[in-house]
């Protein structure tokens, strides 16, 4: 039996490195999904200029129904599998340690799903900004997007990448250690009960600071940042703690 429940979670971390593996491919994905500069092509431009305001608003309505299903999606998923019940019947099955994996797992494929599925809703556009034909607002867009997600970046790397995503989990079960979350200080662990993920304006800028604002893209805003602020809970505590981090980290990072 022992013999048989060590390989059970030798797999189980096989399986939490092809995750964090796969959730690495689909962050990049989402990266190209939401900062790769967008552009209505001209024909598009010309085809709505025809519509009345009812007919761009049928236009849209079938692309903002199905987005928001997606986005809903995700939402539920990534609730759903931090609930109490789910963490229960994890335990109940032996699979504590397999438990982030799991959630890095399904999150990155509801995350995937929503990127490939996507319908763009551009017959009704709030703001559109030509970047192609000026190198300075390119380069703005750019370097903007850039520094945030190196903010969000810096802050998963602060909290733990490997373990945000499972790896130290399945890892410590297997060597039957306690679990991870055991070994952090009070602080840590005061800011992972507020919050799993970092930057809630770093993201919030990267959903709002696009080029072209359409109600596809306005919907996937919307439902994104008004779910990170009913989620997380930061105090100055855990915004004292992250900060204090990161120099820690710059200083480690110098001194190789």
């Amino acid at each position: 039996m022992a013999n048989m429940a060590s390989v059970s979670k030798s797999i189980v971390l096989l399986v939490s490195l092809a995750t964090f593996g796969y959730s690495l491919y689909v962050v990049g994905r989402l990266m190209m999904f939401l900062s790769t500069p967008r552009s209505i092509s001209k024909a598009h431009t010309w085809i709505f200029n025809l519509l009345d305001n009812k007919s761009r608003l049928e236009t849209a309505y079938g692309p903002v129904v199905f987005d928001t299903l997606y986005v809903m999606g995700f939402i539920f998923q990534h609730s759903f599998l931090k609930s109490a019940l789910v963490k229960k019947l994890l335990a109940n099955l032996g699979l504590s340690g397999a438990e982030r994996t799991i959630y890095s797992l399904t999150s990155s494929l509801c995350l995937h799903y929503l990127i490939l599925n996507w319908l763009p809703a551009q017959s009704i556009v709030l703001w559109q900004i030509d970047v192609d034909e000026s190198a300075p607002l390119w380069w703005t867009f750019v370097i903007t997007h850039g520094l945030c997600w190196v903010v969000i970046f810096g802050g998963s790397l602060v909290m733990d990448l490997p373990e945000l995503l499972g790896i130290k989990q399945a890892y410590y079960d297997l060597k039957t250690y306690g679990p991870p979350i055991n070994y952090k200080s009070g602080e840590l662990r005061n800011l992972y009960a507020h919050v799993r993920h970092p930057s809630f304006v770093g993201l919030s800028v990267i959903l709002y600071a696009t080029n072209v604002m359409s109600v596809d893209r306005l919907v996937l805003a919307l439902l994104l940042t008004t779910y990170m602020y009913l989620a997380w809970s930061t105090d100055h505590k855990d915004v004292a703690y992250q900060k204090v981090q990161l120099q820690r980290k710059k200083l480690e990072l110098k001194a190789h």
